[in-house]
């Protein structure tokens, strides 16, 4: 990056005016800059205050912007927690990394093959047939009744109708494995995006007053509206109807509980024993079987939905937490040897991250650990 720009850019991001776009321009370099040196203080840092690490940061931006004489204000980043924290910075990642750290020590690691996931799911047609999507070529896969399946040159399916009938309606099953995510636009035009093992049900067409879809694992939505057919997504017990929305839907059978967090609109949470309705910024906790609503709070939606978006976010999250959703991503098996830690961590982590980069995370929170058989990461007390 050259200065000029990262000038500009440095003086918007603090000022709080940069796009997503320009702030992940500006961290990539942040990230790259004097990284060797910069994590090996960081490592030792383990009572560094929130004060501390912004004069160090301001100190950069100076040092790399601006004349010595020059002081530029650097405003606190909402979310961070720095006191009595290790913070790692890794440049694939694009984001800084916070770990409550205790006084533990790193076993013996075993070199493994790690990868992050990508864009690959399969699609079960009305016949059976399955379709391997990460393979398929792009443009039409197949015609179904008056429905047509293309994959695009981006990778997603969309479905293209002519009038369809009730009598032509077939359905269709996007399914993602461990290490997967996929996009699909659905006949009525809504967005869908699958995270790794996860799936959606769903007809080649939508006819009559209503559109009805079900999901496992986790889904973020952004409904086509159409005030004449509400749309409906099943999970379990629970249903989540809207007019034309942005949602997400956390679902998982290992999670406590079933998560809807709403973005923009209104949706109607319904469960057998209770119906809530959410604004924008609220999240609604049901039982796992879907069969009861918890609680309904405010919630950080960009926290929600960061996995959509290309990273982690976790927020005082106990390793189980964390390692639940790396295991889903990189398709590792996860075990505790004993007793699991107590550590809490809070932060961002790029779903970029290779093997290397993944294993140096675990390692700068000073969890104890060893990588076994290639996909397996022992976790010791």
């Amino acid at each position: 990056m050259e200065m000029n720009e990262l000038a500009i850019l440095s003086k918007k991001y603090l000022a709080g005016a940069a796009s997503d776009e320009e702030k992940d321009r500006l961290l990539q370099w942040y990230n790259a800059y004097d990284e060797q040196s910069l994590t090996a203080r960081l490592t030792v840092a383990e009572t560094e205050t929130e004060a501390a690490m912004e004069q160090r940061m301001r100190h950069r931006l100076i040092a790399a912007t601006a004349p010595a004489s020059r002081v530029v204000p650097m405003q606190r980043r909402k979310g961070w927690r720095v006191a009595a924290a290790v913070l790692l910075l890794v440049t694939a990642g694009a984001s800084f990394y916070v770990w409550q750290p205790g006084k533990k020590q790193v076993l013996a690691e075993k070199a493994a093959t790690i990868m992050p996931g990508s864009d690959k799911a399969t699609l079960t047609l009305a016949d059976g047939t399955v379709v391997n999507l990460d393979s398929a070529g792009t443009g039409v896969l197949t015609v179904q009744g008056n429905s047509k399946v293309e994959k695009t040159t981006h990778g997603q399916i969309v479905y293209k109708n002519e009038e369809a009938t009730a009598s032509a309606v077939a359905y269709n099953v996007l399914r993602t494995p461990r290490g997967g995510q996929y996009k699909i636009t659905l006949p009525d035009g809504t967005d869908v995006w699958l995270n790794a093992s996860s799936s959606i049900s769903y007809p080649t067409a939508f006819t009559g007053k209503e559109r009805t879809v079900s999901i496992t694992g986790e889904a973020y939505f952004e409904v086509a509206g159409d005030v004449e057919s509400p749309f409906t997504v099943k999970v379990n017990n629970m249903e989540v109807l809207v007019l034309g929305t942005h949602f997400n839907i956390n679902a998982y059978a290992d999670e406590s509980t079933i998560n809807t967090t709403l973005l923009e609109g209104a949706v109607l949470v319904k469960t057998s024993s209770a119906m809530r309705h959410l604004n924008p910024g609220q999240q609604a906790k049901a039982t796992p079987a879907g069969d009861g609503i918890i609680k309904v709070g405010r919630v950080d939606v960009n926290s929600a939905i960061a996995w959509k978006n290309g990273y982690f976010s976790f927020e005082e999250a106990d390793i189980p937490t964390v390692m639940r959703q790396l295991s889903r991503w990189y398709n590792i098996e996860v075990k505790y040897s004993d007793k699991i830690p107590g550590e809490t961590f809070t932060g961002e982590i790029g779903r970029s991250l290779t093997q290397e980069q993944l294993l140096k995370v675990l390692s700068q929170a000073k969890i104890n650990f060893k990588v076994e058989e290639g996909r397996r990461i022992i976790i010791y007390p």
